[in-house]
């Protein structure tokens, strides 16, 4: 699954839901909410598979990110956008081998070597 938006550091690529830590939370709740907020999914379990750093530029500044992926098994159901007002666009499925990786956010295309979609 990945989504597109118009706001992240890498615009007109599809990248993979996820977010920021808001205090207080955890991990594996901060990706069942940004999972749902971004594509409307619901999640039945997550195992963590990697994690990794990357630095993006945004609105003048220079960030250094820490990324947690996780292999998710999600309940069945449609996925669409949930929040508008959020930096998500569009949400699909798309397959695996319509993928290329100058489509993908680095983080993406980092998440599909993890799994051997690459």
């Amino acid at each position: 699954m990945c989504v597109g938006t118009a706001r992240r550091s890498e615009p007109g690529l599809w990248h993979l839901p996820g977010g920021g830590v808001d205090a207080g939370e955890q991990p594996r709740e901060t990706l069942a909410r940004e999972l749902y907020e971004e594509t409307g999914a619901e999640v039945l379990d997550a195992r963590l598979v990697d994690a990794r750093t990357y630095t993006a530029h945004r609105l003048g500044v220079r960030w250094h990110l820490v990324a947690l992926f996780y292999l998710v098994e999600l309940a069945p159901g449609p996925v669409e956008v949930t929040r508008t007002d959020d930096s998500t666009a569009e949400v699909a499925w798309l397959p695996l081998a319509e993928l290329a990786e100058p489509m993908l956010s680095p983080a993406a295309a980092d998440a599909l070597g993890m799994i051997g979609g690459r």
